[in-house]
């Protein structure tokens, strides 16, 4: 009866050290599961202040590894439990703690890596959306930014177009005693037009029918119009303001001022004719008439005032 107690003993050995041996290896794979799961979890902690420490390929490598080793266990668990089970049968009581301990450990490990997992998770999903706010937030800045730069632009576009509306008040010289003659002008369409002719003396002749073309007649007044095509284009250039300078140098500053009407689509033009004038020493008096006004002309020469 010793030797089959003995015998027993003996195979219940043998059986523990493959159980032991086969634990073992699955705790190993166990351990190195977890081992995996926290440094990946390192990783995703300092994805956003540092760099990756391991390449694409080792990563690669690494996960096909934790693959493998994922099926390996798979494989042995009913291996393990089986054996387990045959062990439980011949077990003492010791040996039975032992195996209810390691299921219970096996089961909060088990409890604890789905933990993780769900942490993974989680931890992926806040790292995509912190991603996406860093990518909306500088969407948002470059946005302001650009938007920064377009009112800068309109600010100066702004400030050029005041700049050109705004018109220097240069008035003419107060205006001398004695007889003078009166240099009637009109400005409109951007150009310049001489109201009537006059002689060598400075004396009017009659209307300027080169400039201007008679349109009507009202109680013996003759209604005049500017011919479009005639007159001096007031257009800034070089030979604008020769044209410019001739016709007013048929007249001498100390013997006659000049009398222009303004129509409204000729203001920028009158800024020229002004400096001009203002330039070769001669007085200006505007004529005031109301937009749509046609210029009328009574006829007579001479053309002297006080």
């Amino acid at each position: 009866m010793s030797r089959r107690r003995n015998s027993r003993a003996d195979s219940l050995e043998m059986l523990l050290d493959t159980i032991c041996n086969t634990f073992g290896g699955v705790l190993f794979i166990a351990i190195l599961v977890v081992m995996l799961l926290q440094q990946s979890g390192r990783k995703s902690e300092s994805a956003q202040t540092s760099s990756p420490q391991v390449t694409p390929d080792e990563v690669d490598r690494l996960s096909q590894q934790l693959d493998e080793m994922q099926a390996e266990e798979a494989r042995l668990r009913p291996i393990l439990e089986s054996q387990l089970s045959l062990v439980e049968n011949f077990a003492t009581d010791d040996i039975r703690e032992l195996l209810s301990r390691r299921r219970e450990m096996i089961a909060n490990e088990s409890a604890l890596r789905d933990k993780v997992v769900d942490l993974e998770t989680v931890n992926a999903k806040e790292l995509a959306q912190n991603a996406r706010l860093r990518k909306e937030n500088t969407e948002a800045i470059e946005e302001n930014q650009r938007n920064k730069e377009r009112l800068k632009d309109l600010k100066s576009m702004l400030d050029e177009q005041r700049e050109k509306r705004t018109t220097e008040a240069r008035l003419p010289m107060r205006r001398t005693t004695g007889i003078r003659t009166e240099v009637g002008l009109v400005l409109q369409y951007g150009r310049l037009y001489q109201w009537h002719r006059y002689d060598n003396n400075g004396v009017r002749l009659g209307l300027n029918t080169d400039h201007f073309v008679v349109i009507g007649n009202e109680s013996g007044a003759l209604i005049t119009t500017p011919n479009p095509a005639a007159g001096i284009p007031l257009d800034g250039s070089d030979s604008s303001r020769r044209e410019l300078r001739r016709l007013l140098g048929r007249f001498k500053p100390s013997e006659a001022y000049l009398t222009p009407i303004v129509r409204e689509d000729s203001y920028a033009a009158f800024a020229e004719f002004r400096d001009t004038a203002l330039e070769m020493g001669f007085n200006y008096r505007l004529m005031p008439v109301d937009a749509g006004e046609p210029v009328m002309d009574r006829g007579g020469s001479g053309g002297t005032v006080q």
